[in-house]
């Protein structure tokens, strides 16, 4: 007799010493009689097996009465993934990656929201980690599951959740995607404690900036972060600010941004240089605006001398316009602060002020500029100069005389300077020098 014929009892008893899943799937699925027989052993059979199988499809799948069958049939669902040990309520760091995924980080991972829900209401951990290292908010914001993720974030999951393995927080994983929707959910979504960290904002940051994903960058800007920091690489100049970077980039649009934000404009290069100086070094004078009025007074004059060096005036000019006093005050220092330009000026680290730089240029525009602007005619330094054998001690005028350039000492004397400038003591600081 063919086997679709057989008798009912007689199915019955193959099915009872039936010992293979294969078999008893491949016998239930030939017509509904056959079905109707073997289906339910089929799924007990199963759930004697774990990790199920029915499950582990269903979860994938998005088949929730396939689930609720399973279930109903005896199978179980794991509390841990696969490779993890409860050790003191948590899990241990360490997973077995081999593992086969558990069927939450298959839901979660194909977008099943309802079976997502039904296992977390079963007991399994919302911050559960995958064998890849991943949470399980990182896995739905690695594939772009959305909804998923809105999920997961009302249920409690926690953005801070990461291993050593996998330093990614779910905010950089986005970033890294270009991914804004999903960026403003984790920014806006969820209780407070799940709201991403400042490091975690941060390293987000530099990913958008690092792949070009310049679209999701002011929801970022936006969160309160703190862009007082460092790169720390991801494609970009490590120990740099952002601001600093901008500038270099000559990015006016993102140096607006991030002053806006918050960004400080006193920070400075290794080598001491403030972002207003890099701006006056790249000739840009649209950042110069940006940053001038966020610019600490001293950083101002000291922007104010590097301007010495372009001679048509203008980016001095804005300077000058926008409140940058032309000396600096008793007590400025540069101690701990490499400043100087020592293409012209020598290695010494004092601060050099406008005037002595423009006299040394041979810039006499400049010069008028300053007098013009209350600079004073009468302004010391000490130090090297490069066009001079020995190091320099005096005043503007004598410096102008000893560089031999008789169209600023005029300048100087016709705007009061001193008008003997040889044989007389000076002071500096708490030393005295007698002029040469």
């Amino acid at each position: 007799m063919a086997l679709p014929f057989l008798p009912t009892e007689l199915l019955h008893h193959i099915a009872r010493h039936a010992t293979s899943l294969q078999t008893l799937r491949t016998l239930a699925c030939l017509n509904r009689r056959f079905y109707a027989v073997f289906g339910p052993l089929l799924y007990q059979q199963d759930a004697q097996c774990p990790p199920s199988a029915a499950i582990n499809w269903a979860a994938k799948h998005g088949a929730m009465d396939l689930l609720e069958k399973s279930l109903g049939h005896g199978a179980e669902v794991s509390l841990y993934a696969p490779g993890y040990k409860p050790c003191v309520g948590q899990y241990s760091p360490y997973v077995n990656a081999s593992k086969p995924q558990h069927p939450l980080c298959l839901a979660v991972q194909n977008g099943h929201v309802d079976i997502a829900e039904l296992l977390i209401a079963r007991g399994c951990g919302v911050n559960m980690q995958v064998p890849a290292y991943f949470s399980l908010l990182c896995l739905a914001v690695k594939h772009g599951q959305i909804h998923m993720s809105r999920s997961l974030l009302g249920l409690g999951a926690r953005q801070e959740i990461n291993t050593r393995f996998n330093l990614n927080s779910p905010i950089e994983i986005a970033a890294l995607r270009g991914d804004k929707a999903m960026i403003e959910l984790l920014l806006h979504y969820g209780s407070r404690s799940t709201y991403p960290t400042n490091t975690h904002l941060q390293g987000a940051l530099q990913y958008a900036i690092a792949e070009g994903h310049r679209h999701v960058l002011k929801p970022l800007l936006n969160s309160n972060i703190d862009l007082n920091f460092h790169f720390t690489g991801r494609s970009l100049r490590r120990f740099v600010y952002p601001l600093l970077w901008a500038v270099e980039e000559e990015d006016v649009e993102l140096v607006k941004m991030f002053v806006a934000s918050g960004a400080n404009p006193n920070v400075h290069t290794i080598g001491g240089e403030s972002a207003l100086e890099r701006a006056i070094v790249r000739h840009n004078e649209e950042m110069v605006r940006i940053l001038i009025s966020g610019t600490d007074r001293k950083r101002r004059t000291h922007a104010l001398a590097r301007s010495m060096a372009y001679p048509d005036g203008r980016i001095a000019q804005i300077l000058l316009d926008n409140g940058t006093v032309a000396d600096f005050q008793e007590g400025d220092s540069a101690e701990s602060e490499r400043y100087g330009d020592e293409r012209n000026f020598g290695d010494n680290a004092t601060l050099i002020p406008p005037l002595i730089s423009a006299v040394i240029l041979g810039h006499s525009d400049l010069v008028r500029l300053l007098v013009a602007r209350g600079a004073n005619v009468n302004v010391e330094y000490h130090g090297r100069v490069k066009a001079l054998p020995d190091p320099f001690v005096g005043e503007a005028l004598l410096l102008a005389v000893k560089l031999e350039n008789e169209e600023i000492a005029n300048v100087l004397r016709d705007h009061g300077a001193d008008g003997i400038v040889e044989g007389s003591w000076t002071k500096f600081g708490n030393w005295s020098y007698y002029k040469i």
